[in-house]
């Protein structure tokens, strides 16, 4: 396994096992579960496509890791959360391409000129 995309899969693993720890039973538990983990997603989407080919079953896999915290952390109602991670970190990785592409257009254009 690549050493980067087991990098990347810690950080999901911190983001949806270790995060909720350090806001549990406090007043920002909604707003660490609606702003600050989706969009910590988004950004491990982009660090995952610049770091690997991106592949369909990477994002499968991030919102499968999220299930076993609805038992943990929340309830079972929390599983629209997993379809939230899975949508946010797709987002990311579309990002991820588009930037990769385009620093790789301007790399071209500037060894051009």
């Amino acid at each position: 396994m690549n050493k980067k995309l087991i990098l990347n899969f810690v950080g999901v693993c911190i983001n949806f096992y270790l995060l909720p720890l350090v806001f549990r039973n406090t007043s920002n538990d909604v707003m660490m579960m609606l702003i600050v983990m989706p969009l910590i997603t988004i950004v491990l989407g982009v660090m995952y496509t610049y770091m690997v080919q991106p592949h369909w079953i990477y994002p499968v896999v991030v919102a499968l890791l999220f299930i076993p915290t609805m038992w943990l952390y929340y309830s079972i109602s929390a599983w629209i959360f997993a379809i939230i991670h899975f949508l946010s970190f797709i987002v990311g990785c579309l990002v991820g391409i588009i930037a990769k592409n385009m620093t790789k257009s301007t790399r071209s254009n500037y060894l051009e000129n």
